[in-house]
This record gives C-alpha cells, sequence and structure tokens, in this order.
C-alpha cells in the first residue's frame, strides 16, 4: 500500500490479482484503479516522486510504475532478480529491496541480499549493498534519519511448515553501506506492517509460527530510536497477517491481510483503520 497526493493505493493481492483499488481520504471513498500490467501478490508497493511503484512479488521481476498524470501503468527495468515478501522503503529517490523469498518451491530459501531503484536514472543500481546479516523474508521496513530499519520476519520459506518467525532488528545505513543490530521485536513474527510517524516506527499484526503451531496477531508495538527500546500499545481492532500500513499526516492507516493462519486461503480481510498513536 502507498500514498500519493492524499490517495491510497493498494496493488496486486491474492492470486496474482491485476485489481488496483484507490482509497480517497478526503472524500472516505474507493474507486477501482487502472489494472496492474502483471498480476502480483507479496508486492511490495513504494510511493516515490509522485509515482506508484510496485516491486516484484508474484510477478516476479516486474517493476510496474503508476503514473497519476497520464492514470495508467507502465513496466519499467525488471529487476535483477525475482524477490517475493521483501521487505522495501523508499529513501532519497531510491526504492530499496531487502531479502525477501527465492520463489522456489524446490528448493525454499530466504534470501539476504539488497537491491535498489534508482527513480532518477530509472535503472536499478550496480553498486555493491552489503546484505542483510540476516536472510529473511516477510519481514518489514521503515526509515528513521536516513537509516533503514528491517524488523521481524520469518525464514528459511513461506509455507506453514518450513518457516519460523524472526524477532531480529537490523538496520542499514546507505551512506557506509553497512549494517549494525538494534533491539529486538518484543514479539517475533512475519508477515508485518510497518509505518514511521514522527520518528518513530509502528509494527502491526503479523503471524507468528513456532515448532508447536502458529498464531495470528492483533500486537501494535513502536520502536523509538532514541532509546533504542520497544513499547506495546493497544491492539489492533483485528488480527491478520500480510496487511498493509502507511503513515499520512498524523495518522496511520492500517488494512486488509488474511484472518486464518497461514496458506488460509479465504480468510482476506476488507477492513480499513485510521489508526492515530498515543504520544
Amino acid at each position: 500500500m502507498a500514498e500519493v497526493n492524499g490517495k491510497l493505493f493498494v496493488t496486486g493481492g491474492y492470486d496474482t490479482s491485476r485489481n488496483v483499488y484507490v482509497y480517497d481520504i478526503a472524500a472516505n471513498t474507493w474507486a477501482a484503479g487502472p489494472n496492474l500490467p502483471r498480476g502480483t501478490d507479496n508486492v511490495q508497493a513504494l510511493a516515490s516522486g509522485g509515482k506508484v511503484y510496485a516491486l516484484g512479488g508474484e510477478a516476479s521481476t516486474a517493476l510496474q510504475i503508476y503514473d497519476p498524470a497520464s492514470n495508467s501503468w507502465t513496466l519499467g527495468p525488471n529487476l535483477p532478480a525475482g524477490r517475493f515478501a521483501s521487505a522495501a522503503a523508499a529513501l532519497n529517490g531510491k526504492l530499496y529491496l531487502l531479502g525477501g523469498w527465492n520463489l522456489s518451491n524446490a528448493a525454499s530459501a530466504s534470501l539476504a541480499s539488497v537491491a535498489a531503484f534508482d527513480t532518477g536514472a530509472n535503472a536499478w543500481g550496480a553498486d555493491a549493498f552489503m546484505a542483510m546479516p540476516t536472510a529473511r523474508n516477510a519481514a518489514a521496513a521503515g526509515v528513521i534519519s536516513a537509516q533503514i530499519h528491517v524488523v521481524g520476519g520469518r525464514s528459511p520459506g513461506i509455507r506453514a511448515n518450513d518457516q519460523q518467525s524472526l524477532a531480529t532488528h537490523e538496520v542499514y545505513n546507505p551512506v557506509t553501506n553497512s549494517w549494525q543490530m538494534a533491539a529486538a521485536l518484543p514479539t517475533a513474527r512475519g508477515s508485518i506492517a510497518a509505518a514511521v510517524l514522527n520518528g518513530k516506527l509502528y509494527i502491526f499484526g503479523g503471524e507468528a509460527i513456532t515448532a508447536s503451531g502458529g498464531a495470528v496477531s492483533n500486537a501494535v508495538e513502536r520502536y523509538d530510536p532514541a532509546t533504542n527500546s520497544w513499547q506495546v500499545l493497544e491492539a489492533m481492532p483485528y488480527r491478520a497477517h500480510g496487511l498493509g500500513a502507511v503513515a499520512v499526516g498524523n495518522a496511520i492507516y492500517v488494512m486488509g491481510g488474511f484472518t486464518g493462519g497461514s496458506d488460509a486461503v479465504g480468510t482476506e480481510s476488507r477492513s480499513l483503520y485510521r489508526y492515530q498513536p498515543p504520544n
């Protein structure tokens, strides 16, 4: 989910949908947008320079770009490699994809690699980005003080029987091309949503998978970089994983996801909430 000009863009979805839905915040209304060129799910949508970018997912290497001026999508330069359920962040005109899953059911594995698309140059960077210390997929990312925080996730796979949830919190500095550890998420889980508001990182929902089973979460946790600590906040009104979140103004919009556990087709949620955090 991405925001441009006061509108929320929801792109794709299970199972490789081409649908795009647009929520007008001021009017409190939904409308259908132009379809994606390629259907996708587990895609990352980012806003930069007034455009919406849908990166990878089930569409593998596809980069799909929406321009509000023409109300249309075009295909951009392909990702260097397919990425499914990556963490993603926009920073200084670059779109970063961090980790993800390798799209292989035969040799299921999480990725640690990092790729970046330069929106100004309309090209993928040739730089050698330092890999994440922890390979994972279904993590979430947010930008604070020009650094990218990558939190939670799961590894090595994406199915209910081949994954373990992570609480890992690693921070990438693009200037030094280096990673450092930060305080771990209070509750290990993947398929979470993240948003940054007023210099703090918020994590929503997700799914916790352990050797003894799994549970869908309604947790809300806030990270303060000034103290390198987490605070547990009032829970969401619903439980969901694979949901989306985006900060707009003084609030965070949280929506969608699955309310049932991994591979629980048929539990997709259409809920949309406006969340205003406490001080």
